[in-house]
């Protein structure tokens, strides 16, 4: 009869299992950061609805500060991002889609901005083209 034994040591399982917890942190990593890439497309959406709104409207009065053109404060349709208006007179405007509900972790990115020469900027570590 033979006195070998099959299986598994302890020192393969540990080997295994370390491979595996890196692979996961890799995996869930990259599956994060395409999350955030796929939700700044929510904020990119907001801030073209705003700037058309203003845009129309400073066609109609010649102004993008007039009182019926009143877009700020208004969530994103997935609620990722906020947009606010900051109008620097009758003629400019720049508005930011700030980060809410768990995209603020976007820190690539950060905060969306366009103004009214369609300058696009971002608050984040990243660059622009990257993240527009």
């Amino acid at each position: 009869m033979s006195d070998k034994q099959t299986g598994f040591t302890l020192i393969e399982m540990m080997i295994t299992v370390a491979a595996l917890a890196i692979l996961a942190s890799i995996a869930i990593s990259s599956y994060q950061n395409q999350v955030h890439k796929t939700r700044r497309a929510d904020g990119k959406a907001v801030l073209a609805d705003i700037s058309q709104q203003l845009e129309r409207c400073y066609t109609k009065f010649g102004s993008y500060n007039h009182a019926s053109c009143t877009a700020a404060g208004k969530n994103s349709e997935s609620n990722y991002y906020n947009a606010t208006i900051t109008s620097t007179g009758t003629s400019t405007y720049t508005v930011t889609a700030t980060a809410q509900n768990g995209q603020e972790k976007d820190t690539e990115c950060g905060n969306l901005t366009l103004d009214q020469s369609g300058l696009q900027g971002i608050s984040g570590s990243g660059t622009v083209d990257d993240c527009w």
